[in-house]
């Protein structure tokens, strides 16, 4: 692009580019076309050029959302529309790649020339800063031309962008003829799309509990870890609450009512909820002693209708939230906040590239909730349960429409997505549920996400709903398929009377809690690696042949408190030491010592391995697929059954992946590292695409080679800069499938209970 000068706005999942420029001299490019065409000298760079488009429709299709496109025949020129618009601010200076290190260069030559490549590559960086500059101050004055407003004011200071290293999006409020002449004219577009529909649907009544009961909640320890629960507000004073709240730190983030930060949605809330199942994720204590193990923080976002007010754009909402809290010291953010509509899947959105940036600048976990499915919509990208009934899509296969797609922020790769599974079935001559024990929850949103990522990550119960005899059947709330959460206002202090991810996500925000307390000094990284590698799948997850499907409903499974945060005879987890970092074209290679005593030819003891690779690096929105997305992308391989450790570190420093597939004796990873592999492992999605990356394997402990070595391989994403790095945290675990090997002890012995980082290479790959 750079021989025409034309400006890359933004890569499509399909090849297309959209460019802009100038200064484009067609007549040049004819000449040049031409040369190729003759096979001269100076025509080579046309063939990059499959083909030209300039037709206004299809530039609509590439920027618009698809439920904005749809409307845009119906635009009106007086009307006022509201849309977030995403801007390209790089321009044509490109960072070209850094010097490599000559054989028969001497280190002092080598240095000087990296030094001059630094100069040249920061003076690019400034040049971005400056037109990124320039273009927020060009869409200003565009906006103001049409009486127009950048919207976003919140507490005094505004907002007017989120921004990444290529790009920034806005919120803006313009009449239709602005929008038009926007889409059409403004050349650095490349998405417009609408404000995502933040509204829950109704929470139903209950059958009262007795609100006095002799229990005794205590507070937690003043150093136990924090959750800020961002939500519709909680009722702070509430009995089973209170001990808890961390009332000095508490905010309302509506306009003009900052102090305000209680929860007043109908039918006993839902900042409440959540938060009592924060701190009671399976039942609340009628009696006894019950000491609390977190405090909650109390961010208040939505409304009195549980909706997200047009006037909060989520990305620099999400970011004054978490500088806010990161700065108390926080951690652990519960995000049970999300779209209504399926996510898009050309570009990662700002709201979710928002989490990813500040996942990866910050040491912080979001727990996202996957996003609910309502009971009756006749929206078209999103229909309800009734709909997809209707139509003759049964349970549960409906989950498996598109429409049925998780929704915007949970596609982010650094979030933990959690969806909903259902805690308890019944069937009877009246009522049948939508979904038995540990089944997927008849409303809970499914994957995979953006670039075929595992999503969700993890499941939790968060109820389901029952069908009655009625023709067609009306769908029904029942107490018995319901989780317990605690109530505010009005009526009991706590029932079974809500369903949704919404709840399911702070159960798994418990967990993360947990793993905290016990591992305060370490990464939220390594707690995101600890709650997917204690997740496991269902008994009737495993007897569904096509993998496929199960990873789409409930992703890695299930999280268990024990597993993550403690070991026992039967199970051992090594985990790696702090925040680990890693280059483009390095490796890292571990080994686990595995003593011979576990690797008996005599014996055929069943070992199920699992590993869980957690890291993130730096985004950048305007391109197509992980690769560009990302800085700098990771991926983790082991050493094949019977391999020596210096047979692995040769294969992987030589050959990077490349030499895997010639290998015959690799261990039977259940979901594998390639999405088109036909050795096993799941058809259509591959491990190492999402930021987590989990997989597991049975053997034999006579498999086992004395030592078994991970390598995590970092590869060159879109930042050229040899000293940006991705960070991560790794966790692999041995246990006896069958509960009949002592091997804890036996490993503890032979290895730290920390992962020691073996060797550190630089790679070709």
């Amino acid at each position: 692009m750079t021989t025409f000068n034309l400006e890359v706005i933004s890569e499509q999942e399909d090849g297309f580019v959209i460019v802009t420029s100038e200064d484009f001299d067609l007549a040049t490019f004819f000449e040049k076309l031409e040369r190729f065409a003759q096979g001269q000298h100076g025509g080579g760079n046309v063939a990059k050029i499959y083909s030209i488009h300039d037709d206004e429709t299809s530039r609509l299709q590439r920027i618009l959302s698809e439920e904005l496109y749809e409307k845009w025949p119906q635009i009106t020129d007086e009307q006022t529309y509201i849309v977030e618009v995403g801007i390209e601010c790089l321009g044509t200076n490109k960072l070209t790649e850094p010097p490599e290190h000559n054989e028969d260069e001497s280190d002092a030559h080598y240095q000087q020339r990296l030094a001059n490549w630094r100069d040249r590559a920061d003076k690019v960086y400034q040049a971005w800063d400056d037109l990124k500059i320039q273009r927020e101050t060009a869409i200003q004055t565009f906006v103001e031309g049409y009486n127009g407003q950048i919207r976003n004011t919140i507490d005094g200071a505004t907002t007017t962008s989120s921004e990444l290293p290529d790009s920034f999006t806005t919120r803006i409020c313009i009449s239709g003829k602005g929008l038009r002449d926007l889409a059409f004219n403004f050349p650095y577009v490349f998405e417009i799309v609408e404000p995502d529909d933040v509204k829950y649907p109704s929470i139903y009544g209950s059958i009262p509990e007795p609100e006095q009961l002799p229990v005794d909640i205590i507070p937690p320890d003043q150093n136990a870890p924090k959750v800020c629960v961002i939500d519709s507000g909680i009722q702070e004073g509430h009995r089973y609450l209170s001990p808890a709240i961390d009332s000095a730190n508490s905010y309302c983030y509506l306009p003009n009512q900052h102090a305000d930060v209680a929860d007043y949605v109908d039918n006993g809330g839902h900042g409440t909820r959540v938060a009592g199942a924060v701190l009671y994720p399976r039942e609340i204590p009628r009696d006894g002693i019950y000491r609390l193990s977190c405090w909650i923080q109390n961010a208040r976002v939505l409304n009195n209708e549980n909706k997200l007010p047009e006037e909060l754009f989520p990305p620099a909402l999400l970011q004054m939230i978490i500088n806010r809290y990161h700065n108390l010291g926080t951690k652990i953010f519960n995000h049970s906040i999300a779209g209504i509509l399926p996510c898009r899947r050309k570009h990662m959105s700002a709201w979710a590239a928002e989490i990813d940036k500040m996942s990866f600048e910050k040491d912080i976990l979001i727990i996202q909730a996957a996003g609910n499915i309502y009971t009756d919509s006749a929206n078209p990208f999103r229909l309800g349960v009734q709909q997809h009934l209707a139509s003759g899509r049964n349970y549960p296969d409906y989950l498996l429409e598109d429409s049925c797609r998780i929704p915007n922020p949970a596609q982010s790769l650094n979030a933990l997505t959690v969806g909903a599974i259902t805690e308890s079935g019944i069937r009877n001559h009246i009522l049948e549920s939508l979904g038995d024990s540990d089944w997927p929850s008849a409303i809970t949103s499914t994957g995979p996400g953006i670039w075929d990522v595992i999503k969700p990550d993890v499941v939790e119960y968060g109820g389901t709903y029952a069908i009655d005899t009625g023709n067609p059947p009306n769908i029904i709330p029942v107490e018995e398929l319901c989780p317990e959460l605690i109530r505010a206002n009005t009526g009991p202090a706590f029932a079974r009377d809500a369903v949704g991810t919404s709840f399911a996500a702070p159960k798994v925000s418990h967990v993360a809690s947990a793993i905290q307390s016990v591992l305060p000094n370490e990464p939220a990284l390594l707690y995101r690696a600890l709650i997917a590698q204690s997740a496991r799948w269902p008994d009737w997850a495993e007897q569904i042949p096509d993998r496929l499907q199960v990873l789409r409903y409930i992703g890695y499974g299930l999280p268990d408190l024990e597993r993550s945060t403690s070991n026992n005879d039967y199970r051992v987890t090594l985990i790696t030491n702090g925040i680990l970092e890693i280059s483009a074209r390095e490796a890292h290679i571990f080994e686990v010592t595995i003593p011979e005593s576990l690797r008996d030819v005599g014996e055929d003891y069943d070992i199920l391995v699992e590993i869980t690779l957690s890291y993130a690096a730096m985004p950048r929105r305007t391109r197509r697929n992980r690769r560009g997305y990302l800085s700098t992308w990771l991926d983790w391989h082991t050493s094949h059954i019977g391999e020596p450790a210096e047979g692995f570190a040769n294969r992987i420093i030589n050959d990077g992946q490349r030499a895997q597939d010639n290998f015959d004796d690799r261990f039977p990873w259940f979901i594998g590292n390639r999405s088109n592999s036909g050795r096993g492992g799941v058809r259509g999605l591959s491990r190492s695409a999402g930021t987590l990356q989990k997989d597991w394997a049975r053997i034999k402990s006579r498999q086992l080679s004395s030592g078994f070595c991970i390598g995590v391989v970092g590869h060159p994403g879109w930042d050229k800069d040899p000293d940006s790095k991705a960070k991560y945290s790794l966790a692999i675990s041995f246990e006896s499938v069958n509960s009949d090997l002592e091997l804890y002890s036996q490993i503890q012995i032979a290895n730290e209970i920390e992962i020691e980082q073996e060797q550190e290479v630089e790679i070709e790959i």
